[in-house]
């Protein structure tokens, strides 16, 4: 029987064990899912309990399942919810519905007699080979064989800006994690946000509501918001194919931008339509891409990419709008020069930058700063337990821009020769510089489509000797379902 380990307990990790127990057999291989310290399914994504969280994709498809895109939305009616398929509906919404999905594919697979292990730990090494097989270690020191390992840990922890000095790193005014803020002893007159995007729009609704009368400022190289998404999806752009096969033939940025924009000037075309068209062919397009070309899209082109294709809902657009003309948001394009703690205010921080093409440097006080500048997909510099582990010994490397570890397109962990390994693979953010988009649950769940149907029969291929020892917990699995 093969000994398969999930790790990681978020949206990937939830879809990849679904998609293992619908699929497998009793007697084809036990199932060990370990899932941290947090619900199975929520991870960091769905562990929030704001309303004004959203999900920045609409309800219609977002089912767990590649088989499934409407599994939500069904979910949701069955539950009485005020949801409809246009709707961007609470991120806490969603998080029920995934321990509502895993407590039932769980109970389901149990009654037919899947050997499955839930587990609350984390993991903290994989060591081994394809050759030979796994060891799974946890944190509390337990270890696990396995014939096939996959991570699914999400993004890594929040490491402060180079620009942060140590004093302001141990403040109670600056704050890594953007999930995590320490709270201010006072309310604070003064919220810095470090970044623009989705992440940073988070953080900046909550402040606006805990603190009414403080004063919002995100900074971000270029100052641009997520574009905002339609009322309802536009037509599909009409010569989306021709499009698509110029990107192919020239695989350069420089190129692809004049031929994206020309497209989004067509007349009758619609720019969402232009960019949604190309999030089917994503993963290729980049793969084309040769490493210098994707370090050029990384430094001119990300944040104009990020900013059109990871959109806004109206209604999140709308009051950071409101927030704005109210004079109580202010957005500035500016690079971080330096962050410390305020000479005269012992609970403040002063922040210093420079404003984008000036070549002056300016600086104010900030009672609480809020580092959101998106992922932190850096295995290099990680401290992550069980990354740093893997990468110090060799299991696994980053690949060639640090952008997350290097993987083949179907998530295999490349050897230091760039041979893909047996056994081992990974989905979600940590393959963003193999396939770029790998984030977004329509990736992650075809991914986890993929692995599912292919781990077991790669590993019936690939014998491997018989373990020295046999798994050293037999701890019981134990699963709370959502009570909704």
């Amino acid at each position: 029987m093969q000994r398969l380990i999930v790790i990681g307990g978020g949206a990937a990790g939830s879809a990849v064990v679904g998609e293992f127990l619908r699929r497998g057999q009793p007697g084809e291989f036990e199932l060990t899912w370990l899932v941290g310290r947090q619900a199975p399914g929520r991870g960091v994504a769905y562990s929030t309990t704001a309303e004004h969280h959203l999900l920045n994709v609409r309800a219609a498809n977002m089912g767990l399942f590649a088989d499934d895109a409407g599994g939500f939305i069904a979910y949701a009616q069955a539950q009485g919810w005020p949801v409809k398929g246009l709707d961007f509906v609470p991120r806490a919404w969603y998080g029920n519905y995934l321990e509502a999905v895993l407590a039932r594919e769980i109970s389901a697979a149990r009654v037919r007699g899947l050997a499955l292990r839930v587990l609350s730990v984390d993991a903290a090494s994989v060591r081994g080979s394809d050759a030979n097989g796994y060891v799974v270690g946890t944190a509390e020191g337990e270890e696990f064989d396995a014939d096939g390992v996959v991570l699914a840990i999400g993004a890594l922890p929040a490491a402060p800006l180079a620009e942060v000095t140590e004093a302001a790193r141990g403040s109670h005014a600056y704050a890594a994690d953007p999930w995590h803020w320490p709270l201010p002893r006072k309310a604070p007159e003064r919220v810095v946000v470090l970044g623009t995007g989705l992440t940073a729009v988070d953080a900046l609704q909550s402040a606006s509501r805990l603190w009414p009368n403080a004063q919002l400022t995100a900074i971000s190289r270029h100052g641009q918001l997520p574009r905002q998404h339609n009322a309802a999806p536009g037509q599909p752009y009409e010569h989306q194919a021709s499009l698509l096969e110029a990107l192919r033939a020239q695989p350069r940025v420089a190129h692809w931008l004049r031929e994206i924009r020309a497209a989004m000037q067509d007349e009758g075309a619609e720019w969402r339509s232009v960019i949604d068209g190309l999030r089917a062919e994503t993963q290729a397009l980049w793969r084309s891409l040769g490493v210098n070309e994707r370090a050029r899209f990384q430094r001119h082109l990300r944040w104009l990419w990020e900013s059109a294709r990871h959109r806004l809902p109206q209604q999140t657009a709308n009051e950071l709008a409101r927030l704005r003309t109210q004079g109580r948001l202010k957005i500035l394009a500016a690079h971080i020069r330096s962050i410390d703690q305020h000479a005269g205010e012992r609970d403040q921080l002063e922040v210093r930058v420079q404003p984008r093409g000036a070549e002056s440097v300016r600086s104010f006080a900030a009672d609480l700063v809020i580092q959101a500048t998106g992922f932190n997909i850096s295995v290099n510099a990680t401290d992550h337990a069980l990354i740093r582990q893997m990468v110090d010994e060799g299991v696994a490397h980053a690949d060639a821009l640090d952008l997350g570890l290097a993987a083949d397109a179907d998530g295999r962990l490349l050897r230091a020769d760039g041979v893909p390994r047996h056994g081992l693979r990974s989905l979600g953010t940590l393959l963003r510089g193999s396939v770029w988009e790998c984030s977004g649950l329509p990736e992650i769940r075809a991914l986890a489509k993929t692995i599912a149907c292919e781990l077991p029969a790669e590993l019936r291929r690939v014998a491997k000797p018989a373990h020295s020892r046999s798994s050293a917990s037999t701890r019981a699995a134990t699963f709370t379902p959502a009570v909704i």
